[in-house]
């Protein structure tokens, strides 16, 4: 009787460990967890007159790193995604993953609003890495959201503090402050800073409609 594959959320920067814990289970209802986890290593090049047994060891261990790796691109959303699919070692994207998203509840909200504050879309090439950049920059400042205090021990409400998620209005706020302030992007910074026009709209959006500028002022130049 065949097992019931096991499903996940798609990653979406925020709840890692739950995320990783669940990854885990999976990879390893598919048998290559032990290829993430580093003791199920690649077997060595055979030489031209090895056997086909031996061959056939590296063709399989092949085929299940190849697994490994698209399950965990997979799990996640296109735009972190993105991001990883250069890494091509299944072992290297997991320890990538680890690494910044497990220290991500400790970032300061400050430093966080600081960095989306410096983001311009000048700087980032295209409209696509302009937004992905400001969106886990948000991602960020949401995993810091919820209860928190000083103290863990204080028992006292006027001790705790609750950072409340950052607001549609306020990403979007981010979006269009690093909008380069030319005549080119004019009449589309004069339409977007419309408070009943962006009060109405959502960060996706604004996203659709800089796409969609930005091959405006491309077409025009060409």
């Amino acid at each position: 009787m065949s097992s019931t594959t096991i499903t996940i959320t798609k990653f979406n920067g925020t709840k890692y460990a739950q995320w990783a814990t669940e990854m885990a289970l999976l990879l390893e209802q598919k048998q290559v967890y032990g290829i993430i986890k580093g003791y199920d290593d690649k077997p060595e090049e055979p030489a031209a007159n090895t056997t086909a047994t031996e061959k056939a060891a590296l063709k399989d261990w092949m085929n299940r790193h190849g697994v490994a790796r698209s399950t965990i691109l997979l799990g996640m959303e296109p735009r972190i995604q993105a991001e990883y699919m250069v890494v091509k070692d299944a072992k290297t994207l997991w320890e990538k993953l680890t690494s910044p998203y497990k220290s991500k509840p400790k970032l300061n909200i400050f430093e966080i609003r600081e960095d989306l504050w410096s983001i311009k879309l000048q700087d980032c090439g295209d409209v696509d890495n302009y937004a992905s950049r400001i969106d886990r920059k948000v991602k960020d400042y949401n995993l810091c959201a919820g209860p928190s205090t000083t103290d863990t021990d204080a028992t006292d409400t006027d001790s705790a503090k609750t950072i409340a998620k950052m607001s549609e209005q306020e990403h979007i706020l981010y979006l269009l402050r690093g909008i380069p302030r030319n005549d080119e992007w004019k009449v589309f910074l004069e339409l977007m800073m419309d408070k009943n026009a962006r009060m109405t709209a959502t960060p996706n959006e604004i996203v659709t409609k800089l796409i969609k500028k930005a091959a405006s002022i491309k077409r025009n130049k060409s």
